[in-house]
């Protein structure tokens, strides 16, 4: 390294670090019996997982600056071993060629760095079919509800045109770009006119005739070749796809994660290949031997597409499902079961990830070591205006991943630029980049980022001021932390008068909802929907009082889980304030997740318009919830959090916010960081601070320890 660091490299101080960070912070996981024992492994000996804060590693610009033939090994490890580790692409299951020398750069950096994280960034919906699709059954991809073929098609290579029942299910100028024609599959129907997988052939559209019922298209496609199909018993669907991510590449085909998946001559559903696929590459001889895990791109719990007469097919019987099945989204479950049966092949030791930040991503709880944010609270969410839903869901993922556990946010906000599939960085001020660096220290969460700030003076990558203690460049410069991130609002009265952790009878005639009953039970309160046919748990806590603009309440909350899915499943439960009471928040429902075990989510309204207002809760599936605590405080929601050698403020509200460090953190001094000219030198100023700290509207600050 060719910077000063305090962080640990030996692993027994490493193992303590990270045992010593759990303690501190509550920090749970789940491995059914399982754990990873830090002494030994790869993973002991990597920094970023230790408790050296802030963590911080480079996204894929490693990956796109490595593919670059101008660029030397030399130039580009002097570029990227500068923060704690590298994720990127290796493979071309999306971007064809970043396999070309990305798997060499990578592997040698691993093996010159051994402390620095590597991890791959793989996509985890779909694959490029022109990358080693072979080794999947043409049934193992999803596709929409497709249309019968109406006359015999012969055996013959180039173009032609194929007559169906209905064009209207085939589309051209589609995808991200609306510059792609689909890709077809054409099958064989059995005899209960169903479509047989194993008599097909892919192909690619070239146009549609919607008035004389006919696709044009090119056959013998992706491996395949021609084969001849018999009008009337034959059939097209269309895959459902998603991308092209890269005005160059291809559309990407849905995996069939659905436990109702078709299976392959030898018994094996599209998880089972992906799986071994995967073991291949992480085995002792596969490309990936050295990477210490990966990370999957919008890996989904629902089967997304559709619309316009058409749908996913999920159980390949020619109808539109999206995957559900008797009440169940068997996709979901089967996303679920693909991560344990890929947890067991890789292995404790061994990062497995995904995306985390939508309600629409994956839910393994406890099978994964955590998540990515692809933007904090969410991509588009520049303004901050999901402050809540974005904590409660790292801080859930911290309390409920596999262990080690490793949640990171890829800072970037990006706007829509009136061009397809080509949206814009959002310019933010440097306040929203540092409030979101403080929300990865208060959540022990590490931070990458694709929205980078100025090029250092000698050219290279920038690197954000308060990830390296500005111009005094140190890794990990706040330290260990010394306890749990803080609330001030918590040392105000708390609204509902509850002294206790119990919720009494009075509390409980608050709670009304025509689909759900209530019950008290030794202080906690436990909800359950009155009928069997309910699809959610609906319910309202009313006349909340207020005492000024800003309302922070916090619920804690565990649930049954739902019927028909794998324990590891949470459910979805959302909170907001309906009608005019929550001023310009009025509508606006924040998300966090229930499972059996108790979590505190958080729910910040900074608008208040009336004196009480009521909050309204929705919670997925109808299965009861138990509530064990509510706080109500008529208070900003500031957080601090002190560490070893720093402490971090944050402001999220609308208005400015003092805090007291003399209250707060008696006999502490404390001094601002020394930016760096390209960034925020006005406010990072190196200048001591006294007493009290006023931080601007929606801001947070990096402050040093002065020992």
């Amino acid at each position: 390294m060719k910077h000063d660091s305090w962080i640990m490299s030996s692993a027994l101080t490493c193992m303590v670090a990270i045992a010593l960070c759990m303690s501190i912070l509550g920090v749970r996981g789940h491995a059914e019996g399982a754990s990873l024992d830090p002494r030994e492994g790869r993973l002991a000996m990597v920094d970023i997982l230790g408790d050296a804060y802030p963590r911080a590693f480079f996204f894929r610009q490693a990956e796109g600056t490595a593919a670059r033939l101008s660029v030397s090994y030399e130039d580009w490890e002097e570029t990227f071993d500068r923060l704690m580790g590298i994720e990127g692409k290796v493979l071309d299951e999306e971007v064809v060629g970043r396999s070309v020398r990305n798997i060499d750069f990578f592997t040698r950096f691993k093996q010159r760095h051994p402390n620095q994280l590597v991890l791959l960034h793989f996509n985890g919906n779909a694959r490029d079919p022109r990358w080693e699709s072979d080794r999947f059954f043409a049934g193992h991809w999803v596709y929409h509800n497709g249309a019968r073929i109406t006359s015999d098609v012969p055996a013959v290579e180039g173009e032609m045109d194929i007559p169906v029942e209905n064009a209207r299910l085939f589309k051209v100028n589609m995808g991200r770009y609306r510059d792609k024609n689909e890709d077809i599959g054409l099958c064989m129907l059995d005899a209960e006119g169903r479509p047989d997988w194993s008599q097909s052939e892919q192909v690619q559209l070239i146009a549609v005739d919607q008035e004389n019922k006919t696709i044009r298209v090119r056959r013998g496609c992706y491996g395949t070749v021609p084969r001849a199909f018999a009008g009337g018993r034959s059939y097209a669907a269309a895959h459902a796809t998603e991308g092209p991510w890269g005005k160059n590449n291809h559309l990407m085909w849905f995996y069939n994660y659905s436990t109702y998946c078709p299976r392959d001559g030898l018994g094996r559903t599209c998880s089972d290949v992906l799986v071994d696929h995967l073991a291949e590459l992480y085995a002792p001889d596969g490309p990936l031997a050295t990477f210490d895990g990966l990370e999957f791109d919008v890996l989904h719990f629902r089967c997304g597409g559709g619309g316009s007469g058409r749908g996913p097919d999920c159980d390949a019987d020619g109808r539109a499902d999206g995957g559900n099945h008797g009440g169940v989204n068997t996709y979901g479950v089967g996303v679920t079961e693909f991560c344990r049966q890929l947890r067991d092949r890789l292995g404790e030791d061994r990062l497995i990830l995904a995306d985390g930040m939508g309600e629409r991503n994956q839910r393994a709880f406890g099978l994964l070591n955590g998540i990515e944010s692809e933007g904090w609270p969410h991509l588009s969410d520049h303004v901050i205006r999901g402050w809540s839903g974005g904590l409660n869901r790292h801080l859930f993922w911290a309390q409920n991943a596999r262990m080690p556990a490793f949640n990171y946010i890829n800072h970037k906000f990006r706007v829509p630029s009136g061009k397809p599939g080509q949206p814009l960085r959002a310019e933010v001020p440097f306040s929203t980049d540092r409030l979101v660096f403080a929300v990865a220290a208060f959540t022990d969460s590490a931070v990458c980022y694709s929205d980078a700030p100025a090029d250092d003076p000698d050219g290279r990558l920038g690197i954000w001021d308060e990830l390296r203690m500005g111009t005094e460049n140190r890794l990990g410069w706040l330290g260990r932390p010394l306890g749990p991130t803080g609330r001030t609002a918590t040392g105000q009265q708390e609204l509902l008068g509850l002294g206790t952790p119990r919720i009494g009878a009075d509390l409980l005639t608050q709670f009304k909802a025509r689909q759900a009953e209530f019950s008290l039970r030794e202080g906690i309160l436990k909800a359950e929907a009155r009928g069997e046919n309910e699809a959610n748990l609906w319910f309202r806590l009313t006349d909340i009082p207020t005492d000024g603009p800003d309302l922070l309440v916090l619920v804690t909350a565990r649930g049954a889980p739902m019927q028909g899915y794998p324990s590891e499943v949470a459910r979805m439960m959302r909170a907001g304030i309906p009608g005019s009471g929550g001023g310009s928040l009025s509508g606006v429902r924040y998300m966090t997740w229930v499972n059996a075990e108790d979590f505190k989510s958080s729910f910040y309204f900074p608008n208040m318009t009336s004196r009480s207002v009521d909050l309204e809760f929705t919670v997925e599936g109808p299965e009861p919830i138990w509530i064990s605590r509510i706080e109500v405080y008529p208070h900003p929601e500031a957080m601090y959090r002190e560490f070893e050698n720093g402490l971090v403020l944050a402001n999220p509200s609308p208005r400015p916010y003092t805090f007291d460090l003399a209250r707060l953190l008696p006999g502490q001094q404390f001094r601002r960081l020394k930016g760096s000219a390209g960034q925020d030198p006005l406010v990072n100023d190196g200048s001591p601070v006294p007493g009290t700290v006023t931080l601007g509207s929606k801001d947070a600050l990096f402050l040093v320890k002065v020992q």
